[in-house]
């Protein structure tokens, strides 16, 4: 009997480590046009890739979402609803290097993009951020309006996510971004777009509050309870 209990402690153990562990994170340097330095972070988890990358000299970090497929990358910078590519980075991976271009098809620009990979580990989710990572969906979805956000964990206390919500009469919104939530309970997102959300978590349920966002339609806002889906 006690050898079962054991083996059942084990089996449990066991998948709490690969839980823990089956996503991979990189951390990568260099620059764009061989005059840009950045830094970037990518956490890559069944071919689906998430992360950032700042710029030496401003460190403001930019939310990154793509696609790896065998060696290859593409990656949107900031993407928003549409699913085309507009801006970001697309290249491979070679002997630890990543090799490819920085893209804005809006402007018909392209950049060359050489970085090196510093390292390369397992992502360390701790019971606590596991909690945390997933979909909260909104208290008042109905069959007329349904809204959610969903978490990704990239590194400690930064986390990225996105809110869509829509109305049976067609209001819409979609955002996403990267918000630190400082002791994993609260953090604060702004932009240009849209002056400030604020993130408040408790037990399973997800308080968005909202200032001037411009990202929605006017019977749409982002502002409400959101419940984690089970």
């Amino acid at each position: 009997m006690r050898n079962i209990i054991l083996i059942i402690i084990g089996f449990i153990l066991t998948i709490n480590l690969s839980a823990q562990t089956s996503r991979k994170v990189i951390q990568l340097t260099g620059d764009i046009s061989d005059k840009y330095p950045i830094v970037m972070t990518l956490n890559i988890e069944n071919g689906k890739v998430f992360g950032f990358y700042y710029y030496e000299k401003y460190k403001t970090k930019i939310l990154l979402v793509g696609q790896m497929t065998g060696n290859k990358f593409t990656l949107n910078e900031s993407p928003d609803y549409e699913s085309d590519f507009k801006t970001g980075f697309i290249g491979e991976i070679i002997d630890s290097n990543f090799i490819g271009n920085w893209v804005d098809k809006t402007k018909e620009k392209t950049l060359k993009c050489d970085l090196i990979i510093n390292s390369e580990t397992h992502a360390n989710l701790t019971t606590d951020i596991l909690g945390i990572e997933g979909t909260y969906e909104s208290i008042y979805n109905s069959e007329k309006y349904i809204g959610s956000v969903n978490l990704k964990n990239i590194a400690g206390d930064l986390f990225c996510f996105e809110i869509s919500n829509g109305t049976e009469s067609g209001c819409v919104g979609f955002l996403n971004g990267l918000v630190e939530l400082k002791e994993l309970k609260s953090g604060i997102f702004s932009t240009q777009s849209c002056e400030k959300l604020e993130f408040q978590l408790t037990s399973n349920e997800l308080t968005v509050i909202e200032y001037n966002c411009d990202l929605h339609g006017m019977r749409c806002p982002f502002e409400g309870k959101y419940r984690k889906k089970e």
